[in-house]
C-alpha cells in the first residue's frame, strides 16, 4: 500500500507556509457523528504548518528538509506548491 502523501506549500496573506505528510487527494470533513460537512473539503489548519517562511524559495527548501525527515526517508509525492497532486484540488487554510 502506498503512502499517497506529499509535503505541501501554500501561500497564504503574504507568507509561504509548509506542512508535512498531507494526503495527496481530496479528503472531506467530518462532524461529531462522522457526517461530510458540505463544503469544508480540504481544509488546514493554520497552526499545522510547521514552518512560515517570507518567501517561496525559503519554503522550498525548508519543505525540502522537512520532507527528507519523514520516517520513511520522504513523502510519496514529495514538495508540492498549493493544490494536491494527485487530483489537482485546491487547499483552504483556515485559522
Amino acid at each position: 500500500m502506498s503512502a499517497n502523501n506529499q509535503t505541501l506549500i501554500k501561500e497564504y496573506k503574504g507568507k509561504w507556509y509548509v506542512f508535512p505528510d498531507i494526503m495527496a487527494e481530496s479528503w472531506c470533513a467530518l462532524d461529531e457523528n462522522n457526517e461530510i460537512i458540505e463544503g469544508r473539503n480540504n481544509e488546514l489548519p493554520l497552526k499545522a504548518a510547521v514552518a512560515i517562511c517570507d518567501t517561496r524559495d525559503e519554503a522550498f527548501e525548508k519543505a525540502q528538509e522537512i520532507d527528507q525527515d519523514d520516517d520513511f526517508g520522504g513523502t510519496e509525492y514529495g514538495v508540492q506548491f498549493n493544490r494536491l497532486c494527485k487530483d489537482d484540488s485546491e487547499v483552504k487554510i483556515i485559522e
